[in-house]
């Protein structure tokens, strides 16, 4: 294999492959990234099973070829490289050697052979969407994505079509069990995805699409099989559907939310950060108590100390006192753009709904502590 390409080309598909490419691995193969050099063109694939990146990239090719190479140092090699031009040539035993000018590495690489086989795809249906759209769901729900190994249904977010609703709607919603995030957006389009019942796509792989999402006004969707497709220009995201029942996620949305309370969301985030700085994994939650016009916020940690703030508010319902962790408020309302939000609840054992006027279609939902 040998090649030249624009440094800035390449750098634009390295710089996705890394966040895919498996920093420790038991197979150092998924640490590497697949370089296939032929039609004059550059193909880069990372993948770390679950989610699989591939982009293609404009090169002068002399000789065809593939190889595999460490992905965090040749992505750091090529940024460093003092011309715009690079020379990518493969020697003996998987050698690969890399130079600009008079600069040049040689990397040990991997048979590209032993890379894993990434979905091929053919004959599907392409639906293109609204990228912004897209991303703002996916920011406002990938936060409440469970982070524990073992509660593999809860470790991504469930699309769901909603077709019996006018106008047709995509929702979203994702949980790790002691919060609740659900966005609700009119897409008639989803009405030709290719699945039936909702669908649970990994945390990984939102993160690496939001990223994507960044750089375009419109993205395309497919779905085949177990597998979602995710398409910008020459840059495609493969990622593998989490095989599992996602929970009855209305079961524990409050209904029939009498008490409500108003407040203004960036003061409200500020307190929170600042009555959350004395809290640690032992102690994390603060207690709130809530009048109808002021809210008066107690955090209290016995191995370091307490804190008390007062802010003003709006609240129609009787005096209560109720405990949250202010990590999932503060995660809640970063997401946010409304100035001022609800926060309704029940009664002091029951989960409070977080929503805002100008972030239609969205609200969190947040448990209770015991303290």
């Amino acid at each position: 294999m040998e090649l030249t390409i624009q440094q800035d080309e390449l750098l634009k598909g390295l710089q996705k492959s890394q966040s895919v490419a498996e920093k420790r691995s038991s197979m150092p193969v998924l640490s590497n990234v697949l370089l296939e050099a032929k039609d004059q063109q550059l193909h880069l694939t990372a993948t770390n099973l679950e989610v699989s990146f591939t982009g293609s990239h404009e090169a002068n090719v002399t000789d065809e070829g593939a190889i595999t190479i460490q992905a965090r140092k040749f992505y750091e090699i090529v940024k460093e490289l003092p011309f715009p031009e690079v020379r990518i040539t493969e020697k003996e035993n998987q050698w690969v050697n890399i130079s600009s000018g008079s600069t040049e590495y040689n990397l040990v690489g991997l048979p590209a052979d032993e890379f894993p086989q990434v979905m091929k795809y053919e004959d599907i249906s392409w639906v293109d969407m609204d990228a912004a759209l897209l991303k703002e769901m996916i920011d406002k729900t990938i936060f409440a994505v469970s982070t524990e190994e073992t509660r593999y249904n809860l470790s991504g977010i469930y699309f769901e079509k909603v077709e019996d609703e006018d106008p047709i709607c995509l929702k979203l919603v994702a949980t790790d069990g002691h919060r609740l995030s659900y966005i609700q957006k009119p897409l008639p389009e989803v009405v030709k995805f290719d699945f039936d019942k909702g669908i649970i796509i990994p945390r990984k792989g939102m993160q690496e699409l939001s990223r994507l999402l960044e750089e375009s006004q419109q993205v395309q969707v497919a779905f085949q099989e177990n597998t979602a497709i995710f398409r910008n220009g020459k840059s495609t995201l493969i990622m593998r559907l989490i095989d599992g029942d996602f929970p009855d996620y209305n079961a524990v949305i409050p209904k029939d939310c009498k008490r409500v309370l108003e407040i203004e969301r960036s003061r409200f985030i500020e307190m929170l950060r600042r009555m959350s700085i004395i809290s640690t994994d032992r102690y994390r939650g603060i207690r709130c108590k809530i009048q109808s016009d002021q809210m008066e916020i107690i955090s209290n940690n016995p191995e370091i100390g307490d804190a008390r703030e007062e802010i003003p508010v709006t609240y129609n319902g009787e005096e209560m006192t109720i405990a949250f962790n202010p990590r999932y408020f503060m995660e809640a309302l970063a997401v946010m753009k409304s100035k001022t939000i609800l926060a309704k609840m029940i009664d002091e054992s029951s989960a409070c709904i977080i929503s805002g006027e100008e972030d239609e279609g969205f609200f969190s939902v947040v448990m209770p502590m015991r303290l």
